[in-house]
């Protein structure tokens, strides 16, 4: 962390960042960002999974000049979320988010326990 990056922690003048608007469905090998989380789109989505994840706020990001660091959500739990039935894909959404994945091995875990 710079010295800068220290003053605005310090004296607490960060801003928080705005929501964009949703974009155009994302295409295959973008990534989709929501809060501390990454989808890396191996698969395509339909119009109506795409919807469903910008209605609770995921949206596309460049990530050739996007420095913030995020944490990489496995394709096992992609595929899950996809695949689910709308009332359990909001649970296992929900579920998601409370999980503040730091490696790939607690990635895993999560993977199995759904």
């Amino acid at each position: 962390m710079n010295i800068k990056n220290k003053i605005r922690n310090v004296l607490n003048i960060r801003t928080e960042r705005v929501q964009l608007p949703p974009g155009q469905k994302p295409k295959v090998g973008s990534s989709i960002v929501f809060e501390h989380l990454r989808i890396r789109l191996k698969v395509p989505l339909t119009q109506q999974q795409w919807d469903w994840f910008s209605a609770q706020g995921w949206r596309t990001v460049d990530m050739r000049t996007d420095r913030r660091s995020y944490t990489c959500v496995p394709d096992a739990v992609l595929i899950k979320l996809l695949n689910a039935e709308p009332e359990r894909r909001m649970d296992l959404h929900a579920r998601l988010l409370k999980v503040k994945i730091q490696t790939l091995e607690k990635a895993l875990k999560l993977e199995a326990s759904m």
